[in-house]
């Protein structure tokens, strides 16, 4: 075999598979770049320009049964003149159009571009920009907006914009810039000298102070190309979840467009708190190019979410490092540096499906079993995919050499690698979205019923497979709350307690307590009398007996027991037997102490923030027994804190108002009428809301800002609170400070609130009810949290 017709032939082979073709006067591109789209969720796909026209292929991921649609007027604008659109396949131009599956390919052809054309937009005049298209084979000319690797590690080494420099994860000015024979000297503000060398064979030698020259090609794709080295390392850092660990955050967001910067100036990260099941933000203020530095708490290595609405960038970050982010809006580039950021530079140029099964959330008949074998269709699929992926860019090392024609059985070795940690990480998001999205699926079960052989598969793909550390996935977190909660609501025990065994605990003063204390000996003789008894009948008649002689003293001890310490009590040990028998439940399943940990933690602090009360001492004493990690301790005293100063904090009892005077009144009209009364001659503005109602209690957070807002109106606000525990209902008040001359606060027994509800048509909460000054309801819809809506329509009644 000739040597020379060896090397012509592989020549040959890399031409054919390059992103860029020209033949004939037509220009094709393969591989499609563009800078900031305002509509994400289209990419361009190919361009091909001809002698008559322009075709630019579109995909557009969007829900299905949603719309989309191109106006007339789309137009190409390259050099100074547009190009019109001229037709469309699947579509028609100027009509909406329905999408029947999660992704649409188009092509739309154009009045013909000039087949030289090196960067374009798509624009509409109804303000669709997709800017800065072009072929990733359009080499850079100068170095201005360019952004180099290392050749042999891979990495992304340095990038260069008009004044700055990113090295070494900072952002550098330039002092001054000399070029001579298209190479280039640099001086940065630091004194650091960048010595650039001229372009040979797509690539330049690059050398940082007194560095060794590094050999660097161009980074033309929208993400780091793969990299040229192996990566069989496997796993994340799992510091045993430290509360006192973090990771920084140092980055660019490269020529926001306008619309870009409406979205506010600051750098935001979401992180999911897997003690706390909350999502947790972090700020950090750009400078006016979009430059930032944050450091933020994290736990463990975890998935965060950063600035989702401008970069929708998710990636796992460990505790202790420090990334820089960029992500140039007019290249269409995003980039990480840093001393391990292999992973993160993969994702972006591999990012994985965010698929799941398809569930109608309009139906509550979603069969069980379709659903699963649906769910696991789509693994199947996204697995395959990976396994496709992984395999056309093997981790192996590369060797480039012409192969020794003597030895047979040598080839070419790869030139494109992904890692290991990539892999498993893509394949650990396929098992925990699917865990996630078959839990959620139930609440569209019949009755909420999961049969065994579907949790069975659960606990078998995604409970017994869990990746740590657990932190690592969004998904997990919201899986394990599901799951769990539908293993320890199967598995209850039964356990007999006495309430007067918590005497002490219930009773707020030595009287009550002696009240107590005679109560309890009197109900273990009473109930010794009525098991003497040989009927039934008998048994009845001695209670009966009992109650009546001592109705005083059981009237008593009832508004003992059910006033707030009584309460407190009776949930304290509901939810302390709670805690203990699901412990069990977990401990049957195999869970390991950090879930312990996260479950328990979950339990004590959602029971706080639901109830908006403190958690009675018992359950603390429970959670110290049966925690390890100091810092799921700390979370709930924290938050218990916070509500025993609330309940210790001094109350307007002005604004609570009594429902003796209601007492006997039973009818829903006759009762509101009542309560109205006193407020004729003012408009009357009626909330019905309750502690245990999440948009209520947000509502009621901006209580002073309402009432400052309609000051001018001489309005009543009146609360009716639905199912509302005492305690609770005085800590909501006082906590978002829901008072004033012109407030009135009622907690109406059940009954009278259901008459009232039902009088008004209740059926959501919160539901508002305007009253005009003669106490007559309005038929109006009202909302207090339109606040501008609202002032409106009082100014208009005024």
């Amino acid at each position: 075999m000739n040597m020379k017709k060896t090397i012509i032939t592989i020549l040959l082979a890399l031409v054919t598979v390059a992103g860029w073709a020209q033949k004939n006067g037509e220009t094709i591109w393969n591989d499609v770049v563009m800078g900031y789209p305002n509509q994400p969720v289209i990419k361009i796909a190919r361009v091909a320009m001809y002698g008559d026209r322009t075709d630019v292929a579109l995909h557009i991921s969007l829900q299905k049964g949603r719309q989309i649609g191109f106006v007339q007027g789309t137009a190409l604008k390259a050099g100074g003149k547009e190009y019109a659109v001229k037709d469309a396949t699947v579509i028609k131009i100027g009509e909406p159009y329905t999408l029947t599956e999660d992704t649409l390919n188009l092509v739309m052809t154009f009045e013909p571009l000039p087949t030289e054309t090196k960067r374009f937009d798509f624009v509409s005049p109804d303000g669709l920009q997709l800017l800065n298209i072009h072929s990733i084979d359009n080499l850079p000319e100068g170095i201005t907006d360019t952004y180099w690797r290392d050749d042999a590690t891979g990495d992304w080494l340095i990038g260069f914009a008009e004044k700055h420099v990113i090295y070494n994860n900072k952002v550098r000015d330039i002092a001054a810039q000399t070029e001579k024979k298209n190479t280039y000297t640099l001086t940065l503000d630091d004194g650091t000298t960048v010595k650039v060398g001229k372009m040979k064979k797509g690539k330049r030698s690059i050398t940082v102070g007194k560095e060794k020259p590094v050999a660097c090609s161009p980074i033309v794709t929208a993400a780091l190309p793969d990299y040229p080295t192996k990566d069989m390392r496997k796993g994340f850092i799992d510091n045993g979840y430290k509360k006192t660990d973090s990771v920084t955050i140092i980055g660019w967001l490269k020529d926001m467009p306008e619309q870009a910067w409406k979205k506010g100036k600051e750098f935001e990260v979401h992180v999911n708190n897997i003690f706390t099941d909350e999502q947790e933000s972090t700020y950090a203020m750009m400078d006016s190019l979009g430059r930032f530095t944050m450091k933020m708490p994290l736990l463990n290595t975890s998935q965060v979410f950063l600035d989702w609405g401008r970069t929708m960038q998710s990636t796992p970050l460990e505790p202790g490092k420090t990334y820089f982010f960029l992500s140039d809006f007019m290249t269409g580039q995003k980039l990480w540096m840093g001393d391990d950021v292999r992973v993160q530079n993969e994702l972006q140029a591999h990012p994985h499906s965010w698929a799941s099964a398809d569930i109608d959330r309009s139906r509550r008949d979603l069969a069980p079993m379709t659903y699963l074998a649906q769910a696991d269709s789509v693994r199947q699929k996204q697995m395959s995919e990976l396994e496709q992926l992984t395999a056309s860019h093997p981790n192996l090392i590369p060797d480039l050499r012409i192969p020794d024609l003597r030895s047979p059985t040598r080839s070419l070795s790869p030139t494109r690698s992904l890692s290991q940690r990539y892999h498993d990480y893509v394949a650990g998001y396929y098992q925990n979205i699917l865990g996630e999205s078959m839990m959620q699926a139930h609440f569209h079960f019949p009755n909420y019923e999961i049969p065994q052989v579907y949790m069975d598969y659960l606990n078998r793909e995604c409970w017994q497979k869990a990746v740590k550390p657990y932190t690592l996935y969004r998904d997990f977190t919201l899986f394990m709350r599901n799951y769990l909660s539908e293993v320890t609501r199967k598995r209850v025990w039964t356990v007999n307690w006495n309430l007067y065994d918590y005497n002490e605990a219930i009773a707020s003063n030595d009287e009550e307590l002696s009240l107590l204390t005679r109560w309890k000996s009197w109900l273990i003789d009473a109930n010794a009398k009525v098991g003497a008894a040989t009927t039934l009948e008998e048994k009845q008649k001695v209670a009966e007996k009992l109650n009546a002689d001592n109705a005083d003293m059981i009237t008593e001890v009832d508004k003992i027991l059910n006033g707030p310490r009584g309460q407190k009590v009776r949930r304290g040990i509901d939810l302390v037997i709670r805690m203990k028998q699901d412990v069990f439940a977990l401990d049957s399943l195999g869970a390991d102490q950090d879930i312990k940990d996260f479950y328990l933690t979950q339990l004590a602090y959602k029971t706080i923030d639901e109830t908006h009360a403190s958690l009675a001492p018992m359950v603390i004493d429970t959670l110290k027994a049966l925690t390890t990690n100091p810092y799921s301790l700390e979370i709930v005293e924290k938050k218990n804190d916070h509500y025993l100063a609330i309940e210790n904090r001094e109350f307007d009892k002005l604004v609570i108002k009594s429902s003796d005077s209601l007492k006997d009144i039973s009818e829903g009209e006759a009762l509101l009428k009542k309560i109205i009364e006193p407020y004729k001659g003012k408009f009357v503005l009626l909330d019905i809301w309750g502690t245990w109602c999440g948009p209520c209690k947000e509502a009621l957070s901006h209580s002073t800002e309402e009432y400052a807002r309609l000051k001018d109106y001489d309005i009543e606000f009146l609360y009716l609170a639905n199912g509302s525990p005492q305690t609770s209902w005085e800590n909501v008040i006082k906590e978002y400070n829901v008072s004033g001359p012109n407030v009135a606060h009622y907690n109406l027994p059940d009954d009278q609130q259901a008459a009232i509800e039902h009088h008004l048509n209740v059926h959501a909460w919160p539901t508002y009810k305007l009253f005009d000054r003669n106490g007559n309801l309005l038929d109006l819809k009202v909302d207090a949290r339109d606040l501008d809506g609202l002032a409106r329509l009082l100014e208009q009644m005024k």
